[in-house]
């Protein structure tokens, strides 16, 4: 029994103890509630002070993100940065300890709500020569560890074998075919990242305009035969080999590409060596355990500060302590540049990415069949760069204005422009049209073949082999979806292709058609080339092969024709030339404006318009730039027994391309089109909003944010 003092002190015990557990059960209202973080950027290192001297990767982003506040982190190698945007920017320390134990300390930090959070590396990185330049950035699918080996003194080698490392579970260096399947802490060695989220980093960001300067032009140029290392900065996809062993060289590099494969797969691509990424991923796999993190909402961007190899001529011991051009200068503002256009959307877009993550819009498969003349180059780096487009093909129409070997050589050149690791095919169609002998005059064909004097990079790559109607057949057949095709010049493949395969048109969504006059004036009247042609009214693609144009039009495909009828209201105009110079910032832009430049002439005798341009724009945006009626149209191409020769070239074959003996058409109707009765399958392209069609042209050629000289 208690007496009533001793209840009492029982009561107010009992009461003080529910107390106690009620505040350790229950946080006090006025306890601070975690900040909310959307993106995480994670550096790696910082030269001296956070700001205003020699930066190393974190001083741009808080010096371009001014409203990032610091604060305290005593497990952390430097202070955080929070916004109240959501975003946190953190610089973890070099090498792989560093960065391990930085991100766990982060990632358990009670300060933040990391839960829903995107976590963005972005660093600098030693670069495969055989796939990058300076400056260059490639967004990673696959993060490796390279330390976790069994390795060997170099002195000590067996002569059969390429270098010393050796993959945990093997009996010698890798193949791609090894079984590595015993070997320990696997799960530390290899993550994939999510592939939908890394593809529409790459998507957003694949035509940032990039900081080059004279120190980084003059060290790659010491990379001869490495043609990517020698072309200007350039935003792709590769994947990256994580090391806290600053290794170099040629051996070296042939083991970190063999590596990737082991494990990541025979796709995985080395691109770039890193010193931190496998111990940040280690530890971020481990928060994902515990339900801090989301370890699939992870981006890697690795930017080239310096190459994994030396030059020809150049030793290994030189490169690896030789000094960064300008100190990674032009890297180190990549991964910052392309980085923050990534970290923007994802805040801006936060009311859809909070919950679900970003991936790429859906594009516009499209084949390009083009006669590769001088509005053809711009067409194509156009749809190159448009992020609705998704080139799968490129075909030249050789019967058009540019022969078949320059013609493909320089579209590979060109598309090499807008990415250097892009794989569209290129192939070439016949050099004649399928019946007539009529050409482009021949000092045009010579202009188109050069690029009009303009230098370009040749390409690595090859034309392939295919003709060009099997590779628009095999295309269509692999697609994924309908299949949106652009013909800029005469249109000889088109037609062979809907002989061979008429079955294709099923798998067809639409025609774009750059040719042809209604009711306005032709354009095939050349002073000396045309003198006294009678034919007025004809347009110089379907003039050439009117045959092809005739077969096309009555087909059942769905059609939209870009004729002269609406090409005359988007006149390129020397204010329009000065307008884009002033706008170039990148490889593209720059090739387009030394071609205007070269071609001044030809603006300023006001006969040139945006013909292939404006049916490029229409594949992006048809209501807009394609405003029309619905005809049934028919082209003319009367058989004559009086050749006009001066446009004809006596040279082609006797026979057409059906086999039959090749016909004259005779030059004063050939190519005029007229409606007909039947099937009204044609959109007529009447008008057009010209001032927006060389907004979005220009807009899509640069950046509109200058790279920084």
């Amino acid at each position: 029994m208690f007496d009533a003092d001793s209840r009492s002190s029982f009561v107010r015990a009992i009461i003080s103890s529910f107390v106690i557990l009620l505040a350790l059960l229950v946080p006090p209202v006025w306890a601070a509630q975690p900040l909310p973080v959307k993106v995480v950027v994670l550096s790696m290192f910082e030269n001296g002070e956070p700001t205003g001297d020699k930066p190393g990767e974190l001083q741009l982003w808080l010096e371009r993100n001014p409203d990032l506040k610091e604060m305290p982190f005593t497990m952390g190698e430097y202070s955080l940065y929070y916004s109240d945007r959501g975003l946190l920017v953190a610089c973890l320390g070099g090498g792989i300890p560093n960065a391990t134990a930085s991100t766990m300390a982060l990632g358990l930090d009670e300060r933040f709500d990391l839960s829903n959070a995107y976590w963005l590396i972005a660093g600098i990185a030693g670069a495969d020569p055989e796939d990058l330049s300076l400056g260059s950035a490639a967004w990673a699918s696959a993060v490796v560890d390279g330390d976790l080996v069994y390795e060997i003194d170099a002195r000590e080698i067996p002569d059969n074998w390429p270098y010393g490392f050796i993959p945990l579970g093997a009996t010698e260096p890798a193949d791609g075919s090894q079984d590595v399947s015993t070997g320990w802490t696997l799960d530390t060695i290899s993550f994939e990242l999510d592939r939908g989220l890394t593809e529409w980093a790459y998507q957003l960001t694949r035509t940032t305009a990039l900081m080059d300067t004279p120190a980084m032009q003059a060290f790659r140029a010491e990379f001869e035969g490495y043609p990517l290392a020698q072309r200007p900065p350039f935003v792709t996809k590769g994947d990256t080999l994580s090391a806290s062993t600053y290794w170099h060289g040629e051996k070296l590099n042939e083991w970190a590409n063999d590596w990737l494969r082991v494990y990541a797969g025979e796709s995985a691509d080395f691109m770039t060596s890193n010193m931190e990424d496998s111990g940040t991923l280690t530890a971020l796999h481990r928060l994902g355990r515990a339900g801090r993190v989301d370890p699939q909402r992870v981006l890697v961007l690795r930017t080239a500060s310096n190459y994994t190899m030396p030059p020809k001529g150049r030793s290994a011991a030189w490169s690896t302590t030789a000094d960064y051009p300008d100190g990674g200068l032009g890297a180190l503002d990549t991964a910052q540049r392309v980085g923050q256009t990534v970290v923007d959307a994802l805040i801006q877009g936060w009311a859809a990415y909070r919950d679900q993550l970003p991936r790429a819009e859906a594009r516009i498969p499209v084949v390009f069949d083009t006669d590769m003349a001088i509005d053809d180059w711009s067409a194509l780096l156009f749809l190159a760069r448009h992020p609705r487009i998704e080139l799968l093909a490129v075909t030249v129409s050789a019967s058009g204005e540019a022969h078949c070997e320059p013609g493909t050589r320089n579209a590979l050149a060109l598309l090499d422009l807008v990415d250097p690791h892009n794989q569209v095919p290129v192939s070439c169609g016949d050099s004649y049209p399928m019946d007539g002998y009529f050409v482009f005059p021949v000092q045009w064909q010579k202009d188109m073949d050069t690029l009009s004097g303009v230098a370009i990079t040749p390409s690595v790559r090859e034309a392939d082999p295919r003709h060009g109607v099997e590779l628009l057949h095999d295309t269509i057949a692999a697609a994924k979806a309908p299949v949106t095709i652009i013909a800029t010049g005469p249109l000889t493949n088109i037609a062979q292709w809907l002989d061979r395969y008429p079955g294709d048109s099923d798998k067809m969504d639409r025609l774009v058609v750059m040719g042809g006059a209604l009711d306005a004036p032709g354009n095939i009247i050349v002073p000396g080339f045309t003198d006294d042609n009678p034919n007025t009214q004809a347009e110089w693609n379907i003039y050439v092969d009117a045959l092809a144009a005739d077969k096309v039009l009555r087909s059942d495909l769905p059609i939209e024709l870009v004729g002269l009828d609406v090409t005359n209201h988007v006149k390129v105009t020397k204010e329009f030339a000065a307008q884009f110079k002033a706008r170039v910032d990148n490889p593209a832009a720059q090739f387009w404006d030394e071609v205007l430049d070269a071609n001044q002439w030809f603006i300023d005798s006001g006969e040139y318009y945006f013909w292939d341009v404006l049916a490029a724009l229409a594949v992006v945006d048809r209501e807009r730039f394609c405003e029309g009626d619905m005809l049934g149209l028919a082209v003319q191409h009367k058989e004559t027994d009086q050749p006009w020769w001066p446009s004809s070239d006596k040279t082609m074959p006797s026979a057409s391309s059906m086999g039959t003996p090749r016909r004259h058409f005779a030059a004063a109707s050939a190519g005029v089109i007229e409606e007909r009765d039947g099937p009204q399958n044609t959109l007529f392209c009447r008008d057009t909003d010209a001032e927006a069609a060389f907004e979005l042209f220009m807009n899509t050629l640069t950046s509109g944010d200058a790279a920084r000289d």
